[in-house]
């Protein structure tokens, strides 16, 4: 079964691939598919922002209480300042949030039980996300969170700063609320304007 699916994801994506690139797709879709469950968690925090590209988007903020073990997962400055001043962007800032990262043999089970088009689908969406650095995490202290989101936070879990993962997401008009599947829509729209590659 797990044979299968790989070879699925591989025939899907093309010939010239090759097991590691389909093995990738699979956790590009569980790291979308974590971005897209913790959405409902976010707060619009600038309506002005920009893609990479120059796509109008609207920033969406995450905060994370700034643990120990989190704080682990990277060479952070120990001072505030200095730590306020970096950045993880990408992958690497989803980690840091705390998003799973699946072995090989947990990646190919997921790929059996989800389908290699859904894979794909929201491998995609998260490329897209990656090729514009729409997404971006840094430490910040309490009092230097965005208002509407601190306001949203309890106080005592962020005594050692917050981590905010920040998502540019294409678009701008703020939805009523932010779901999942008001970030497949607006990926999926500004995806099928872009230019295809010649």
């Amino acid at each position: 079964m797990i044979l299968r699916t790989l070879s699925l994801l591989r025939s899907l994506q093309g010939a010239s691939h090759t097991a590691d690139e389909a093995r990738a797709s699979v956790q590009q879709a569980s790291d979308y598919r974590w971005l897209r469950d913790q959405l409902r968690h976010g707060t619009v925090v600038d309506e002005a922002a920009r893609l990479a590209d120059g796509t109008p988007a609207l920033a969406v903020a995450l905060a994370y209480p700034a643990t120990a073990k989190r704080l682990a997962g990277g060479s952070w400055p120990e001072t505030p300042e200095a730590r306020e001043r970096c950045h993880v962007a990408g992958t690497h800032a989803c980690r840091a949030a705390g998003a799973p990262a699946y072995r090989t043999l947990e990646s190919l089970s997921r790929g059996v039980a989800e389908g290699a088009i859904s894979i794909l689908r929201d491998a995609a969406r998260f490329q897209y996300l990656l090729e514009r650095d729409a997404l971006e995490l840094a430490w910040r202290r309490p009092q230097r969170l965005p208002t509407g989101l601190a306001a949203a936070l309890p106080e005592s879990s962020g005594a050692s700063g917050w981590f905010l993962l920040t998502l540019r997401v294409p678009g701008t008009t703020p939805p009523p609320r932010l779901t999942g599947a008001w970030l497949d829509e607006r990926l999926d729209r500004y995806r099928r304007i872009l230019p295809r590659p010649g």
